[in-house]
């Protein structure tokens, strides 16, 4: 079956083939400063290049697992993490351009001593930058490895082809898409294949997650704001609907969308216009909303959670990504990708995975998916100290399911509760230890990433913390 890839080529993924849609020379271009970003990437876009902005080193990073890029142009000072820390987690496999306005000597003598290539300081033209990035690439060979979405789109999985091929198709269309599947199967990733798909008519590509938003700060960054408009609203600021306009706003986690936000967002879709809180003056938008939900809309819709016609708005055009315990073919593949991967991030000379492991792999159920799978060979790496990964670097839970079809063993019986007038507090004893146990796991799972955390637990992020504060679990990542 062959599907278009995002350079415009036919890509049979089903073979390997030439005309593969990462194989164009992609740059990541890493800076806090809005404007800075998207002006380099408008400008290098139009020399021809694949471009990717990040506004945080976590976002970075988040793309550098996704990817593998020919070149990353990185700002030097950023809040909460700087460009010298994602240097430092990069190595020196991906060529690294530093930009700063606060140039001097030692930050200089840092960034090369970390394998910077290069280093320029604000204000440049950008004739020195291209120059910088055409040398740099001329270095290496012109096509990257595959990155984590590559390796997807290389899949061998009938049903995640099939996927694909409906991606494509309806690519091509204006209609509101929504994604659904369970978490970590890779929905964004669909979101990203797709608008690579339509990169020439979609001018931008923004994306929000509505989940990771607190419910009274959703509104402001979804439709904008006029100055004035609230407390702290000093100057007017557009929202993500109307940054998308003539692309597309990926809309992650869209069942967590409080009601009234949601109405709004039908009105958003039915007459294109979008009103920013504290106006009255309509907008006029051409923005394509593709959605996505790990949870199911349609049980939410019955629970009064969702509005049914803004389900039915939205999944006009639905695809349905399977978990990966239906897509056993990509699972060798995927895991050898992330054995690469936290191989070189821990300067470990790893590079096999032991046969048993492999086979325990393909009969797990994962029901964690793809997030899992790469947590647990990150874990494995970490504690591995040999040149092949075997079962006992795997993490606990996983160790003693080889025995059990892969399959997680049967749980210990729970004690019998004291019968008389203790037994409310019994059970409240067990019922906090059982909850301590499934948050304290998850937080491991996730490496204390609280978002994923609440997601993968299916409550929201408040209900996470007022838990986590309930039961007094202070992880270490907290």
């Amino acid at each position: 079956m062959s599907i278009p890839n995002i350079s415009g080529y036919s890509y049979d993924v089903t073979n390997e083939c030439p005309d593969n849609p990462v194989q164009k020379i992609r740059l990541l271009v890493v800076d806090d400063e809005e404007k800075m970003c998207y002006s380099l990437k408008e400008l290098l876009e139009r020399e021809g290049f694949l471009v990717d902005t990040a506004l945080s080193v976590k976002s970075a990073l988040a793309l550098l697992g996704d990817w593998m890029y020919n070149l990353v142009i990185c700002d030097v000072r950023m809040p909460e993490m700087g460009g010298i820390s994602l240097l430092s987690k990069i190595g020196q496999d991906t060529p690294v351009i530093m930009i700063t306005a606060y140039a001097s000597i030692e930050t200089a003598r840092r960034v090369f001593k970390l394998g910077a290539r290069d280093y320029l300081t604000k204000p440049f033209k950008f004739d020195e930058l291209l120059v910088m990035v055409r040398q740099f690439i001329s270095e290496k060979a012109p096509e990257p490895p595959l990155g984590l979405s590559g390796i997807l789109l290389k899949s061998e999985s009938e049903a995640y082809v099939k996927v694909l091929a409906l991606a494509a198709k309806f690519s091509s269309t204006d209609l509101p898409i929504l994604l659904t599947g369970e978490s970590g199967t890779g929905k964004e990733i669909i979101a990203d294949y797709i608008y690579g798909l339509c990169r020439g008519s979609a001018k931008s590509y923004v994306k929000i997650n509505c989940a990771a938003i607190p419910e009274a700060l959703l509104e402001g960054e979804l439709f904008g704001y006029e100055k004035g408009a609230f407390t702290g609203a000093l100057c007017s600021k557009a929202g993500k609907i109307e940054e998308a306009d003539h692309g597309i706003l990926f809309l992650d986690e869209v069942g967590d969308m409080p009601l009234i936000l949601q109405a709004k967002m039908l009105r958003v879709l039915q007459d294109f216009k979008v009103y920013r809180l504290g106006s009255n003056t309509a907008r006029s938008i051409d923005t394509r909303i593709i959605a996505a939900s790990n949870q199911d809309l349609g049980a939410l819709v019955e629970k009064g959670q969702f509005r049914l016609d803004l389900l039915h708005r939205l999944r006009g055009l639905h695809l349905v990504i399977p978990p990966l315990r239906e897509r056993q073919s990509d699972i060798e593949d995927l895991s050898l990708f992330f054995l690469g991967i936290f191989s070189r991030k821990y300067h470990k000379d790893i590079s096999r995975l032991a046969d048993e492991v492999l086979e325990l792999f393909r009969s797990y159920s994962w029901p964690g998916n793809i997030r899992e799978l790469k947590y647990s060979i990150e874990r494995a790496v970490v504690v591995c100290e040999d040149a092949e990964l075997r079962l006992e670097h795997l993490p606990d839970s996983m160790q003693g399911l080889g025995r059990s079809g892969g399959q997680p063993a049967p749980a210990k019986a729970v004690p019998d509760l004291v019968p008389g007038p203790d037994i409310a507090k019994n059970y409240e004893s067990l019922r906090q230890d059982y909850m301590r146990k499934v948050i304290l796991d998850a937080l491991a799972k996730t490496s204390g990433n609280k978002v994923e955390v609440a997601r993968l637990l299916g409550i929201s992020r408040k209900t996470l913390y007022n838990r986590m504060k309930e039961l007094n679990i202070k992880h270490e990542f907290s």
